[in-house]
């Protein structure tokens, strides 16, 4: 083998072409259908995507749909839980569920040849759940030490601090889409019974197949989903994405005896389908997506503060937030909020440079082949198809926009879209040890939150 020394990096070469797998809509017994054939692929997903996220949730029982989610697979009404694992395990397949702010989703990845046998399983998952009142309380219990445990850790810990900062009361943007204790601890069997029945019905349901389909039926996929199945369209589920708005403020939440501080600063930000979605979320990779980026550059290369900092934005339905986040050494706490401020004023005031965007740029092009390299992926993607009402040239128009996005629409979008004096900035760390420091920043005033508040 011969090696050779060069002097300079080799460029980057131009993307690929690349297009999002051709896929097919199909009414099937008055349901929906999204088919995707990837040829020669031994595994297969097939998927529900339900109107059934948390925005959909009843005040006051925020998390229920998680619960929905995972009760699907405790059991039916022809086979306990156990039973219905085994059925799988037979087919080789592997069940997932899983409820976010817009859209619960359910399914299993399977061998291409037990297709139809596992859909038939699903189907009786999301038209039969046993939900009993033991199981129900099982899957409430293990819930809320779940949530005990993440609110021991700094970072679940300032997420829900966040939300809470920006967002009003009543917004369910306001609390973790997973619920919080309080409203978890509240939720008993028959809320769940309720926002099932309330929310699973075929006009809020849509089937996604992705995988070899070729020797595949897909109309009796989705009769076995579908055929009788009744139940009225649920009205579409929307979230007051209310914000207490106000100037720039700190949120120190006390951990006593922290060696290290964790860091989330950010403010609200529009919905998914917002018209500069590519130019905000371009600059936002540049600002703290990639690992060059301008955060990780600054905290981590620079300052060594941190092992990594980031930032994005999380885009909803009805709304979103952006978030920049590191987690530093308590002693080194006051001067990296500041200097993460002070990235997020530049990129406002200044926006990027042409090498700046062209790094972004072509990152960005170049990984969504990979994005979407998998049946898995691709259900993914058509998932979102469903959620968000995108047309079905979604991708392949989303990667053309990313590839001809210029720096000034970039730079547009970083003077409107961040807004470095209105952020909220939560530091979860010992106050005792950091308070006055951070107070010393002058970045705005402090209110310290304790555990007993």
């Amino acid at each position: 083998m011969t090696l050779h020394l060069v002097s300079e990096r080799p460029p980057p070469s131009e993307p690929r072409a690349w297009r999002f797998p051709e896929f097919q809509r199909h009414d099937v017994a008055g349901g929906r259908v999204l088919s995707c054939h990837l040829p020669g692929r031994p595994l297969a997903v097939v998927s529900l995507v339900v109107d059934a996220g948390a925005v959909a949730e009843p005040a006051g029982r925020q998390g229920v749909a998680l619960l929905v989610a995972r009760a699907l697979s405790e059991g039916t009404a022809q086979r306990d839980a156990y039973e219905f694992a085994v059925a799988g395990e037979r087919l080789g397949a592997s069940w997932r569920a899983d409820a976010d702010w817009d859209s619960l989703r359910c399914g299993f990845e399977v061998p291409s040849g037990e297709l139809l046998a596992a859909t038939e399983l699903l189907a009786e998952a999301v038209r039969e759940p046993a939900l009993d009142d033991a199981t129900l309380d099982r899957v409430r219990d293990e819930r809320l030490d779940e949530l005990r445990v993440d609110l021991s850790q700094p970072g679940p810990r300032a997420s829900a601090a966040f939300a809470n900062a920006v967002f009003t009361p009543a917004s369910r943007y306001s609390r973790p889409d997973g619920g919080d204790v309080t409203t978890v601890a509240g939720i008993g069997a028959e809320d769940v019974r309720a926002f099932h029945g309330a929310r699973f019905a075929p006009a809020a349901a849509t089937l996604v197949v992705v995988g070899d389909l070729a020797a595949t039926d897909v109309e009796a996929l989705g009769r076995s989903v579908f055929a009788g199945w009744s139940g009225a369209a649920p009205a579409s589920a929307t979230a007051d994405a209310a914000t207490q708005g106000g100037d720039r403020r700190i949120i120190l939440v006390d951990r006593p005896g922290s060696v290290q501080s964790m860091l989330y600063v950010g403010h609200d930000a529009p919905a998914r389908r917002t018209p500069d979605y590519v130019p905000m979320t371009t600059m936002a990779l540049a600002l703290g997506g990639m690992f060059n980026s301008r955060l990780n550059y600054r905290l981590r290369e620079e300052k060594g503060y941190t092992y990594g900092a980031f930032g994005g934005f999380d885009l909803r339905r009805h709304g979103g937030v952006f978030v920049a986040r590191t987690a530093v050494q308590s002693e080194v706490t006051a001067p990296a909020l500041a200097d993460l401020v002070a990235e997020l004023e530049l990129m406002q005031q200044k926006g990027l440079t042409d090498d700046e965007l062209d790094r972004a740029r072509s990152y960005r092009a170049g990984i969504f082949p990979i994005n979407f390299a998998g049946p898995g992926s691709v259900a993914s993607g058509l998932a979102d198809l469903v959620v968000h009402g995108h047309p079905d040239d979604h991708f392949d128009r989303l990667r053309a926009e990313i590839q001809s996005v210029t720096t000034d629409e970039v730079n547009a979008a970083a003077a409107t879209r961040l807004r470095p004096d209105e952020v909220v900035a939560v530091v979860v760390g010992d106050a005792a040890a950091i308070g006055d420091d951070v107070r010393a920043t002058g970045l705005g005033p402090v209110d310290v939150v304790r555990d007993e508040d």
